[in-house]
């Protein structure tokens, strides 16, 4: 049976939800992207611009994904804040994916992103200069985890 979210899935989200808070948005908390104003936006185009997030790792992978993404949307502070969430998985044999790792990070490290490593496993993170969270880990023994957050929005619309 497939788990619904891994553990970095989980950190990603956490991470996430930590950057939003109802303090002073315009000046950045330390460790936190480029924070703002929350703007508004409606469910469906945040959601849109999480999947081409996923859309544009994948294919700088070069890749198939495994089967479909998985989306959803979550609060982030009160009832009209939220963040598109969401990932896939792509096969890369585990001898690979050093080198598609970095091919990752030359990639959003070209695109002016912040890029971080994170582990021994050589998974990393990168932000993207609109603050979407890019998160991209070896999840098993021939797959890789792509992960994507977008930062908090405000929405009128129910979640």
């Amino acid at each position: 049976m497939r788990r619904i979210l891994s553990p970095l899935s989980l950190v990603l989200a956490l991470v996430v939800l930590a950057g939003c808070s109802d303090g002073d948005k315009s000046t950045p908390e330390s460790g936190t992207p480029s924070a703002g104003p929350v703007k508004t936006m409606k469910h469906a185009d945040a959601q849109a611009l999480a999947d081409r997030y996923r859309a544009e790792a994948v294919a700088a992978l070069a890749a198939t994904p495994t089967g479909p993404p998985t989306s959803s949307l979550a609060a982030c502070e009160g009832p009209h804040t939220f963040t598109a969430i969401t990932y896939g998985d792509v096969p890369v044999p585990a001898a690979q994916q050093p080198a598609a790792l970095q091919k990752l990070r030359d990639h959003y490290t070209g695109e002016q992103y912040t890029v971080a490593s994170t582990g021994a496993d050589g998974s990393l993170n990168a932000t993207a200069p609109d603050r979407v969270n890019i998160s991209v880990a070896p999840e098993g023994t021939d797959t890789l985890r792509v992960n994507i957050a977008t930062p908090c929005y405000s929405s009128d619309e129910p979640l």
